[in-house]
């Protein structure tokens, strides 16, 4: 059969082409692809409990329902510690807001005093600002709910799409196996066994670290005397997931909703906190955790995360480093997509030393 080659604008032009629709189809499905990504993150990291129940002689539904129920047990202890926290955060959402306009009416006076700018104008434009941002009590308490609800909805979706990819693993693997033909059936074997280790330790990794970010921002809270010391530490844990930006939110946040309850050296302090807590976890945990699991090189990384968020907002944000991670995978195993694995990388390519020539017969040396 012979191969037509197109000439490199009209490959550029398709490849663009391809680039846009992909990019169109998973804007306009992100209600199914989504929780089946999450769901293929939370089956991968399941399957080894799940072929170790088989190995016990359990059937493939009765292992892959037990691991799912297992990983809801974890899921309902969380949010009932968050819950907790939750309760007394909305039930002082008012006053909240009440301190928090002080406090920016405490600025307003000093900004006045130092710089001579009319406070009168300047705090009635923060006060519509923070009112428009914060909202009232009781649309933050129906909009909680809506959020919750639908956080509900998409737990109970990510859960039934995991059993399912658990229990027909081996039919998807046959499918897969059946498109690619018999001739890539080692090639294809090799990306998923590679996507399944490097996934794993990456979840893995992930959640082990998130466990002990949180038990250190927990700790620092709790011994600066920081209302919702509980609540605020496992939610910067969280948002430390998202890799350069998430810390620098779940700062602000935590600053601000510090500022409302307590003075403004303890709200330093816990901004302070929370960015050295994040370098140690940068430069000493996150390496011996993930180790080189996951070799990303950083543009690509923060390029991911934003073209996440564009894409899916926050959940893109989560599934950028994953799906890169796989992308990566996919390239180093497709002889004209290696040159895309190379620029996704982190390691520097070295040179191969070109041959030195001397002057002289037979002086030619690496």
């Amino acid at each position: 059969m012979n191969e037509v080659k197109l000439p490199f604008n009209a490959r550029l032009a398709y490849t663009l082409l391809c680039i846009i629709l992909i990019i169109y189809i998973a804007r306009l499905g992100h209600t199914l692809i989504i929780p089946l990504a999450f769901a293929t993150l939370v089956a991968i990291m399941l399957l080894p409990i799940a072929s170790q129940l088989e190995q016990w002689r359990f059937s493939r539904g009765t292992a892959a329902f037990t691991v799912v129920l297992l990983f809801v047990f974890v899921l309902v202890g969380v949010f009932m510690l968050l819950g907790t926290q939750m309760g007394a955060f909305v039930s002082d959402f008012p006053q909240l807001q009440k301190q928090l306009l002080f406090q920016l009416n405490s600025l307003q006076t000093w900004i006045n005093v130092q710089f001579h700018i009319d406070s009168t104008q300047q705090m009635d434009y923060l006060e519509q600002m923070a009112i428009g941002t914060l909202g009232s009590a009781t649309s933050f308490v129906s909009s909680t709910l809506l959020s919750l609800s639908s956080l509900l909805i998409f737990i109970i979706f990510v859960l039934l799409y995991s059993f399912f990819l658990l229990l027909y693993r081996s039919l998807i693997v046959t499918f897969l196996i059946k498109v690619f033909r018999g001739k890539h059936r080692d090639k294809l074997l090799n990306v998923i066994m590679q996507t399944r280790y490097i996934i794993k330790g990456y979840v893995t990794g992930l959640m082990i670290e998130t466990i002990v970010v949180a038990i250190v921002n927990c700790t620092m809270f709790w011994i600066l005397g920081i209302k919702y010391a509980t609540l605020l530490g496992i939610m910067a844990a969280l948002f430390n997931l998202i890799p350069y930006l998430g810390i620098y939110i779940a700062t602000v946040i935590c600053m601000v909703l510090t500022l409302t309850n307590s003075t403004l050296a303890t709200t330093i302090q816990v901004g302070a906190g929370l960015l050295i807590v994040h370098f140690l976890d940068s430069n000493i945990l996150l390496p011996r955790i993930m180790g080189s699991k996951v070799k990303i090189n950083a543009l690509v990384t923060i390029l991911g995360v934003v073209a996440g968020n564009l894409i899916w907002g926050v959940p893109g944000m989560f599934l950028a480093i994953p799906f890169i991670a796989i992308l990566k995978i996919i390239f180093e195993h497709i002889e004209y997509m290696q040159p895309w694995a190379i620029l996704l990388g982190d390691v520097t390519m070295k040179r191969k030393a070109k041959p030195v020539i001397r002057k002289g017969p037979d002086t030619v040396s690496e």
